[in-house]
């Protein structure tokens, strides 16, 4: 088994310190989510990537998976039997399924969006003596636009 990348272990440690479940597989690590679903994550070359996955396959695999039984079944169930409530229902339980992996998509477009902020924080962040922290009212990150007059001018028509 390959050595995890200290970049990896880094990231790991951030990630349990949120509470998600993360696996060492090696060379990549696997954020487990739910529904069956999960982000790997590899870094090579000074760069993360990221693959969602839902099961053994990958998302967009998952997905035509899912999208290719529901037809298969509400075809077959149309072609056999015509249009009986078990059609209906098995045409019921294709939509169901395609919610579902609606869902999958949400939970990991999230995790990817908070992986990407994690990695980006960690990036420009650097630790503050308590001389550097702005005070309480105070932000040294935000610059406001000076208010102006109103202008009390009438407008001509």
């Amino acid at each position: 088994m390959k050595s995890l990348d200290p970049e990896l272990a880094v990231l790991s440690g951030d990630l349990e310190k949120l509470d998600y479940v993360v696996v060492n597989h090696g060379d990549f690590i696997c954020v487990r989510l739910p529904l069956i679903s999960s982000v790997r994550i590899h870094h090579h070359d000074g760069r993360f990537h990221f693959e969602p996955q839902v099961g053994p396959f990958k998302r967009s695999i998952g997905l035509f998976v899912t999208t290719g039984i529901a037809v298969a079944a509400v075809g077959v169930a149309a072609f056999v039997i015509g249009w009986a409530p078990l059609t209906f229902l098995l045409g019921f339980l294709g939509v169901t399924a395609l919610a579902h992996d609606a869902c999958r998509f949400a939970v990991t477009e999230g995790c990817l969006t908070r992986l990407q902020q994690l990695i980006a924080a960690r990036g420009i962040r650097a630790p503050l003596s308590t001389a550097q922290r702005p005070l309480l009212g105070e932000s040294a990150q935000y610059s406001y636009l000076d208010q102006r007059a109103v202008d009390t001018a009438p407008v001509s028509r």
